[in-house]
């Protein structure tokens, strides 16, 4: 008699969760391999499926590479959109918010490697490097911009000089979130994932928050 604990085999789960299981799999192996390295053989072997079926969804490892960016990052950079014309506290508030929402993925070790992939690679890549300035870092530069502006307009924030901040934060999470990754084993002072986002905090706020005037200025 055949065994009743035989698992199915994931190629016949239903189609349509199908290119889900794939990006899935694109981030692990993008993220391991890097965008040159990696295969879509890799990737259908990763995801439990034949390369052809990889193909029926996604005719190109850029394509792919463009879908699971959009899947993984995209998405949650128009979740921060939402939160921050939904919000009605402080701007301060908002910010700090933001940032937790940013620390948080970021500290994802599948997102830690594929923002390295996107800063070490997409430089030999130009139309993926153009895809990703567009739809990542400017997007979410203009996000942090217009709560700046929030800021500003309510006296919380003072102006930053050539308005760094949507590009300088952004810089701090990544950089803070791939040593947290990378290095804390070496680390004899290491510190955990909530003190060094409590530390990035600080000093943004110490950075950004209005302080009066000095008497006699």
């Amino acid at each position: 008699m055949m065994s009743t604990d035989i698992q199915t085999p994931r190629w016949h789960r239903r189609p349509g969760a199908r290119p889900e299981e794939i990006i899935d799999a694109a981030a692990k192996v993008f993220g391991e391999s890097g965008f040159a390295r990696a295969r879509l053989e890799d990737v259908a072997r990763e995801a439990g499926v034949s390369k052809g079926t990889v193909y029926l969804y996604f005719d190109s490892k850029e394509m792919l590479f463009r879908e699971m960016v959009r899947a993984k990052i995209v998405s949650a950079v128009a979740t921060a959109e939402e939160l921050a014309r939904a919000y009605t506290g402080s701007a301060r508030e908002l910010l700090v918010e933001l940032v937790r929402g940013y620390w948080k993925l970021m500290r994802e070790e599948e997102m830690v490697r594929i923002s390295r992939l996107c800063v070490s690679e997409l430089g030999c890549f130009p139309e993926l490097a153009k895809f990703y300035y567009d739809e990542v870092i400017l997007r979410a530069r203009r996000l942090i911009q217009t709560v700046m502006d929030r800021g500003l307009a309510s006296g919380e924030f003072r102006p930053v000089a050539n308005d760094f901040l949507p590009r300088g934060l952004p810089m701090l999470v990544i950089q803070a979130a791939q040593a947290q990754c990378f290095f804390t084993d070496l680390d004899t002072e290491r510190l955990s994932d909530q003190q060094v986002f409590d530390g990035v905090v600080d000093l943004l706020l110490n950075g950004v928050l209005a302080r009066p005037a000095e008497p006699g200025h």
